[in-house]
């Protein structure tokens, strides 16, 4: 499964820059701007891109103007990228974005867009498991953020959940749990869209999911669907996404059957997304492989923990600690098999990926440990 952010807030904010010659319109560039957000919040991210990069190219003509939304239309962009699966596209909008802020006269508007831009750059090294450099860009992000004067509450939560989303993945579950109380704490003061109270549960369901709190991750995921579905803003990739996480605490509890047909919901969802959501695709087809996996159908189960395994290394890259993931549990379908050679290469594989990205305690690293010793024996 993987881990929800609310819905993207706009940037608020603009960053001051020298002046350009050229024809573009800033007016125009904003209208584009404005359609590129549209299609975003409707998860139409080819109509998103397409207008969001003639908004970059109108905005990048322009003649000279006090106030660039050029950082407006980057981080747009990078939101976009990110979703598209291209997180090195949506980092570069990124860098960019906060090279122009910085530049700028520190005020509060100017700080929030700071603090913005920072957690959508920590996100990015999250994903891609540069879980340190994450670390220290969230942490900035966090100290503006709370900070700023008023404090901007929707944007703190948003900083909070990105490091207990961080700290989850590094199997600080402790320490997951703390900010996820301290997003909650928010929701309970300043009040949360049904995105973002979804987006906590979501969240909840997977933590106890990687605690094996089966029960208690079903009733948070339960929630988190019945909040998308009364959210007239969601689209049906936030709905596959709470769909992915009540099937895999239903998983949890051996109830295969139910948990395949949330999967496969799900999986048609991204499949039929503008574009595919690939990465997702990805996630679901090693979700449905487990299942078939418990439902003692090996042949099927291969098939599909190696079209994820396949799309995982394409997406993230061959040393990626998803892609070790999903070789160790390949792995373990193959010693159920007695085709030990084989799984011991996926076991040593995945133990080398993970390795590199997690620390020693992590769950992940002593379940494939114990993996490769109950294969020695």
């Amino acid at each position: 499964m993987s881990d929800r952010f609310g819905r993207p807030q706009p940037a608020a904010g603009r960053a001051a820059v020298a002046g350009r010659s050229g024809r573009g319109s800033p007016r125009r560039a904003r209208r584009r701007l404005e359609l590129a957000r549209f299609w975003l919040a409707r998860a139409d991210l080819d109509e998103a891109s397409r207008h969001g990069y003639r908004a970059l190219r109108l905005i990048q003509e322009a003649a000279s103007e006090p106030v660039d939304p050029a950082v407006e239309i980057r981080l747009t962009l990078a939101r976009i990228e990110r979703d598209r699966d291209d997180g090195e596209a949506a980092r570069g909008h990124l860098e960019q974005a906060i090279h122009a802020i910085e530049a700028a006269s520190a005020d509060p508007d100017r700080d929030r867009l700071l603090a913005r831009a920072l957690l959508g750059l920590g996100d990015c090294h999250r994903r891609a498991a540069r879980y340190s450099l994450a670390a220290d860009v969230l942490d900035r992000s966090r100290r503006l953020a709370q900070t700023g004067d008023p404090v901007d509450a929707s944007l703190l939560s948003e900083v909070f959940t990105a490091l207990g989303i961080t700290a989850k993945e590094l199997g600080e579950f402790d320490r997951a749990e703390r900010w996820y109380t301290l997003v909650g704490r928010i929701h309970d003061g300043a009040g949360a869209t049904l995105a973002e109270a979804a987006a906590l549960r979501h969240n909840l369901a997977g933590l106890d999911h990687a605690r094996r709190r089966y029960p208690h991750a079903e009733a948070h995921a339960r929630t988190a669907v019945a909040l998308r579905r009364q959210d007239p803003g969601s689209t049906g990739v936030d709905i596959a996404a709470e769909l992915a996480v009540l099937a895999a605490a239903i998983a949890g509890q051996h109830r295969y059957d139910e948990a395949r047909d949330l999967f496969e919901q799900a999986l048609d969802i991204c499949r039929n997304a503008r574009p595919a959501r690939r990465y997702e695709v990805a996630v679901h087809l090693h979700n449905l492989a487990a299942i078939e996996q418990a439902r003692g159908r090996p042949d099927e189960a291969e098939r599909l923990y190696r079209q994820a395994l396949a799309l995982k290394e394409q997406l993230l890259g061959a040393d990626h600690p998803e892609v070790g993931v999903v070789a160790n549990n390949l792995g373990t379908l193959l010693c159920e098999q007695h085709r030990d050679a084989e799984a011991a290469a996926h076991f040593r594989r995945a133990l080398a990926i993970v390795d590199r990205s997690y620390p020693p305690q992590h769950p992940t690293t002593a379940e494939i440990r114990r993996n490769l010793g109950r294969l020695a024996r």
